[in-house]
């Protein structure tokens, strides 16, 4: 489903943008818009695992080479 909002930049952003569109960089405001908001949002997703990993508690060194032995076992089978 598409959603068409409006977005006001300053002159400066704008004229920054259309230039990356002159240069080849985008093809559209649209798609640099869509771009800037995907990259934002996987930003914060990330923060959001990173803070979340760093609170879960630690696995212990054997739990960490058995995950590592698997993940070699799973690409071997690739």
């Amino acid at each position: 489903m598409l959603s068409v909002d409006v977005v006001k930049l300053p002159a400066k952003d704008s004229a920054l943008i259309d230039h990356f569109i002159k240069v080849g960089e985008f093809k559209s405001k649209n798609e640099f818009i869509t771009y800037a908001i995907k990259k934002a949002v996987n930003e914060v997703i990330l923060r959001e695992l990173e803070e979340k990993s760093r609170a879960a508690p630690q696995m212990a060194e054997k739990d960490v080479d058995k995950l590592l032995t698997e993940i070699k076992d799973i690409r071997k089978k690739l």
